[in-house]
């Protein structure tokens, strides 16, 4: 079952990608109160987020005291606002006179491409907090990456790493002996982050309920803190490997639990060195792009393309079979070249082959992403019905040449 939320963040992604979206950082001189100017307006930003209009109204209030000029005008404006949707649009032009300027630390840009044609505003450096969606969509929007940023996705502690939905944690699932899972958790620099507050538990076994179409809890255990933070434990009764585990976490009260699925096939090791969760591409030099490096060879044969996409599937499903979820985004991604290669070849069909080929390659691209996004997350939930589309065109194009290996065929 699909979640909304990644695929709008996918969304996002492909929207910047393609608008050339980059924030302008104009030279003009920022008033000598700006960092306080910024602390009342953030109050503002994430009183929206949070849906309260009321409280919004109330620090509105406190900002256009402290301010002057087309920022206190912008803000009057803002307080005439009749509702929170209102509110929010005339929150727009005030954030818009805010971005431009060179930011204090501890402060960040954000954009939203979904609302009103794209907007930006300024929130407090961390998880996006989008305040003209609230919890509608709270995490739509991407921050501004500073330098040093999302670098470094190597595991910390031996275990398996996953980029939490938020576009700033990630997360570290342990499996260090057995019966005893660990979840640690770092932010987009790879810094610890005090979790102490966080809760959540580890589910080991789920049944789906066809008539609900929702995966029901059947062993459950609770995640706790460790007395300095660190880390959150559950402690899982005649716990063994391979071991199989859900963690549901839930960063903020109030908030719904995120879902990340780690497949331990061996115990984790603390100190394991070089350990990495994603494929190792060889000694390509630093320069090279990695959409370059993973370039697959197109084939000029229709049918050995066929043949390619069909492996590059069964490179997938061996992947979520053991839970390298990190890993799937190059198969993936190469299937997707690799289809978009196949239909130069549409001539060569008859024209009903010719459109069903079409209509498969465009469910597989699309598909392909979701794999790419949804490996990050380390949600299988999502991955697999990802991978159900993406195996789906598979076996069409596979039926259609005749390909060996295509499940489904002789």
């Amino acid at each position: 079952m699909h979640r909304p939320v990644p695929i709008l963040l996918l969304s996002i992604v492909i929207a910047l990608a393609t608008s050339g979206y980059a924030p302008q950082i104009a030279s003009a001189q920022a008033p000598a109160d700006l960092e306080a100017q910024l602390a009342e307006y953030v109050e503002i930003q994430e009183a929206l987020a949070a849906d309260d209009l009321e409280e919004a109204r109330t620090q509105l209030e406190e900002f256009a005291r402290i301010t002057d000029g087309e920022t206190l005008t912008l803000a009057e404006a803002a307080l005439q606002a009749g509702d929170i949707e209102e509110l929010r649009a005339r929150f727009k032009p005030l954030s818009e006179s805010l971005v431009s300027l060179e930011l204090p630390q501890g402060f960040a840009r954000a954009y939203c491409p979904m609302y009103d044609n794209g907007a930006s505003w300024v929130q407090r450096d961390g998880p996006v907090r989008n305040p003209f969606y609230g919890a509608v969509m709270l995490s739509c929007g991407v921050v501004d990456a500073a330098a040093g940023a999302h670098m470094d996705h190597g595991p910390k502690h031996g275990g398996t790493v996953f980029m939490a939905p938020d576009s700033f944690h990630h997360i570290e699932g342990t499996y260090p002996e057995p019966g005893v899972f660990r979840l640690y958790a770092t932010d987009n620099y790879r810094d610890p982050v005090d979790i102490s507050t966080w809760t959540g538990r580890a589910v080991t076994e789920e049944a789906y309920d066809e008539k609900t179409d929702e995966f029901i809890e059947v062993e459950v255990f609770d995640l706790f803190a460790s007395p300095d933070g660190a880390f959150l434990e559950a402690l899982i009764p005649q716990g063994s490997v391979p071991a199989e585990v859900t963690a549901k976490v839930i960063f903020e009260e109030d908030f719904p639990a995120e879902r990340f699925d780690f497949i331990f096939a061996e115990l984790t090791v603390e100190d394991a060195p070089g350990a990495v969760t994603g494929s190792t591409l060889g000694d390509a030099p630093a320069a090279v792009p990695l959409a370059q490096r993973i370039l697959p060879d197109i084939p000029a044969d229709a049918g050995q393309i066929a043949t390619e996409i069909v492996s590059r599937s069964q490179q997938i499903a061996e992947m979520i079979g053991r839970g390298a979820f990190t890993e799937i985004f190059i198969p993936a991604l190469q299937a997707k070249e690799l289809a978009l290669a196949l239909q130069d070849h549409g001539s060569e069909l008859p024209v009903g082959d010719r459109n069903q080929v079409r209509i498969a390659v465009r469910h597989l691209v699309r598909a392909a992403y979701l794999l790419d996004w949804y490996g990050d997350l380390g949600n299988k939930n999502d991955v697999d019905s990802a991978y159900g589309v993406f195996g789906t065109a598979v076996v069409t194009i596979g039926t259609i040449y005749d390909t060996p290996g295509t499940p489904g065929t002789p």
